[in-house]
């Protein structure tokens, strides 16, 4: 049985110009916010071009018909509301490009902060060391540790058998030397070598709080890397302060995890009232909200 390939369905544009395709693109995304069109269709552009807008313009560029197929498809899957960085299957993080698949969810702009915070606070010890990353994902924030600090040994820590593949991809992709390993985070068993650094992206979204969001997010990233019960939604964050304070941690290290916005209070209360954590700071994000809490631990 012969299996129909997919096409792009027109209309088509009356010429292959740069200027006539990016016209045709940007009405295309007729779904799309349409604030957001001419973005989505520049990163389009430069996605099966591989070139910028100034590059096509001076070698007068003209749009084979192949290229225009793979464009219509791209622009159909964005109007279904599908997100840019699946659609494409990579994202940019930290400086380093990323492979992305719907195993995992899409790096945000505020978990690179929380890696630049962190990057900071292991410049003050003396050696990075060891780097835990629970929750990895798509390993984006221990492969930006990894690039920001090459001597530092560093472990992504991850549930999903599936996100494992992406953030192994990505590691290999970019070269850079990460451990990842399958663990949950609710059931951490000791380190035979403790950590200088713990950080992490976890789960934190009420289960309560999905109607209300997106459906470009609650309809395609996966809800095991989203939401946490309603009734315990600091239960990660509970489970790795525990783990820390169990020995994880070095005295001297630095943990950093990013919080939902109104519960970030909270964390940052449960590391102050806890034994042998100090410098407590909670750290807001580009848009203002508090959005991290960073802890450095400190035994006597």
């Amino acid at each position: 049985m012969k299996t129909k390939s997919c096409r792009g369905i027109g209309p088509w544009p009356r010429e292959n110009s740069d200027s006539e395709v990016t016209n045709w693109l940007v009405a295309r995304l007729s779904e799309v916010e349409e604030d957001e069109r001419t973005g989505m269709a520049r990163w389009l552009l430069e996605h099966i071009s591989g070139q910028g807008r100034g590059e096509r313009l001076v070698s007068e560029m003209r749009w084979h018909e192949s290229q225009l197929d793979r464009l219509a498809i791209l622009a159909e899957k964005l109007n279904s509301g599908e997100p840019i960085q699946y659609v494409l299957g990579e994202v940019w993080f930290d400086g380093l490009k990323l492979h992305l698949t719907r195993d995992v969810l899409i790096p945000r702009p505020e978990t690179e902060e929380l890696v630049a915070a962190m990057s900071d606070k292991v410049s003050s010890l003396d050696n990075p060391g060891r780097v835990a990353d629970w929750c990895t994902g798509s390993g984006c924030m221990a492969l930006a540790m990894k690039r920001r600090l090459p001597s530092a040994d560093v472990v992504g820590y991850e549930l999903s058998e599936e996100a494992l593949v992406v953030a192994r991809t990505n590691a290999l992709s970019t070269r850079l030397d990460v451990d990842f390993v399958c663990a949950d985070a609710l059931q951490a068993e000791q380190p035979e070598v403790p950590f200088n650094v713990v950080m992490s992206n976890p789960p934190y979204i009420p289960s309560s709080e999905r109607p209300t969001m997106q459906s470009r997010v609650t309809e395609h990233e996966p809800a095991l890397a989203l939401f946490v019960p309603d009734e315990d939604p600091l239960v990660f964050f509970r489970a790795l302060v525990a783990w820390c304070e169990r020995g994880a941690l070095l005295s001297r290290g630095w943990i950093g995890l990013e919080c939902h916005w109104n519960k970030a209070e909270e964390v940052g209360y449960m590391l102050t009232t806890s034994e042998g954590w100090t410098n407590v700071e909670i750290l807001s994000d580009l848009q203002g909200l508090p959005r991290h809490v960073v802890a450095q631990r400190m035994l006597t």
